[in-house]
C-alpha cells in the first residue's frame, strides 16, 4: 500500500519528467491548436509519448515509457490549466450577462470549479485502480501514467469544448 501511495503521489507531480523525455511533446500544443473540433484534438493524444517511445535513450524499457507518458501528461497539464482560465473567463461573462434577469442560472463559474475539483478526485482515482490492475508487475508504471495522460489530455479538449460553446 505504501509503494503505491508513493507512486500515486510521484504521477500526480506535475513537471516531473525532464530532459531527454519533455522535448518529445513540445508539438501537443501546435497539434491542438491545428485540430478543428475534440475528435481532430484527440488524434494529438499519445503523439509526443510515442515519439518518446521511439526516441528517448531508454524509450523502450518500462520506466522510459512511464516517464515518456509522464512527459506528455505535462505538456497536456500546462494546456489544460491555460484552457481552465480561459474557459473560467467566458464561464464569468456569461454568468455577468445573464446575472440580472436570471441570477439562479449565473452559476458557471463554481458549477466549472466544482466540476474541476471533481474531476481531479476522479482521475486520481481512475489511475490509481488502473496502476492497481497490474499488482506487483512492472507495466503498472506504464499503465498508471498513460491514464494519466490520456484523461489530463481528455479534459483538455472537454475545457475547450466547454470555452467554446460560451463564445469564448
Amino acid at each position: 500500500m505504501t509503494r503505491l501511495l508513493a507512486l500515486l503521489a510521484l504521477l500526480a507531480t506535475p513537471a516531473l519528467a525532464e530532459q531527454p523525455y519533455d522535448g518529445f511533446s513540445a508539438g501537443i500544443a501546435d497539434c491542438v491548436a491545428a485540430a478543428d473540433g475534440a475528435e481532430a484534438g484527440r488524434a494529438c493524444i499519445g503523439s509526443g509519448a510515442g515519439a518518446c517511445f521511439d526516441g528517448a535513450p531508454d524509450g523502450q524499457t518500462t520506466t522510459g515509457m512511464m516517464f515518456c507518458a509522464l512527459a506528455e501528461r505535462d505538456a497536456w497539464d500546462r494546456l489544460l490549466n491555460e484552457e481552465y482560465g480561459l474557459v473560467r473567463d467566458a464561464a464569468r461573462a456569461a454568468d455577468d450577462a445573464e446575472r440580472e434577469d436570471f441570477p439562479e442560472f449565473a452559476r458557471r463559474v463554481e458549477q466549472l470549479r466544482d466540476a474541476q475539483r471533481a474531476w481531479i478526485a476522479y482521475r486520481d482515482a481512475n489511475c490509481a485502480m488502473e496502476y492497481g490492475l497490474w499488482g506487483a508487475g512492472s507495466m503498472r508504471q506504464i499503465a498508471g501514467a498513460d491514464c494519466q495522460m490520456r484523461m489530463t489530455a481528455e479534459r483538455m479538449l472537454e475545457l475547450r469544448s466547454y470555452r467554446q460553446q460560451l463564445g469564448g
